[in-house]
This record gives structure tokens, sequence and C-alpha cells, in this order.
């Protein structure tokens, strides 16, 4: 992988990612965070007959907000060096 393949500071961030774009982020630590979110909202989907309809978008938005608190702390630390 070439470092042209990789995704832009900015890009890798954004709210929502696949796992092709996932997999292009440099930094193993910050792909691994993205990953675990993306794998917790993909079995919450998958999750259905457990979760109500009514409850999957709450789940969605803790899932986003424990992940956007992550990548702030991931933020704050990689900005140190």
């Amino acid at each position: 992988m070439g470092n042209n393949d990789y995704l832009s500071e900015e890009e890798q961030f954004k709210e929502i990612l696949n796992n092709e774009e996932i997999s292009r982020i440099k930094d193993p630590e910050l792909r691994n965070i993205r990953f675990k979110y993306w794998n917790l909202l993909h079995q919450t989907f998958l999750d259905e007959q457990r979760i109500p309809d009514s409850m999957l978008g709450k789940e969605f938005d803790k899932i986003k907000a424990e992940e956007k608190k992550e990548l702030d702390e991931y933020r704050q630390r990689s900005n140190k060096d």
C-alpha cells in the first residue's frame, strides 16, 4: 500500500466510514478505534431481534457518542507529539 492509498487526516475522522476506508487509515491505533465502533454498530444492526426498532436509533447514537469521545481522546494524545 503506497502513501497515496491512505486517507487524509480529515477523511479518517469523518463521522461515517466503511470497512474499506477504515482499512486505509495509516495509524494502527486510530484504525483499531474506527473498526471497533464500526463492528459495534454493525452488531447492533444485526441484533434486531433483541433491540426493537424504536430503540435502534438511541443505540446507534450512544455508540457514535462513545466513538466521538474516544476519537477526541486519541486526537489529544496524538497532538502532544
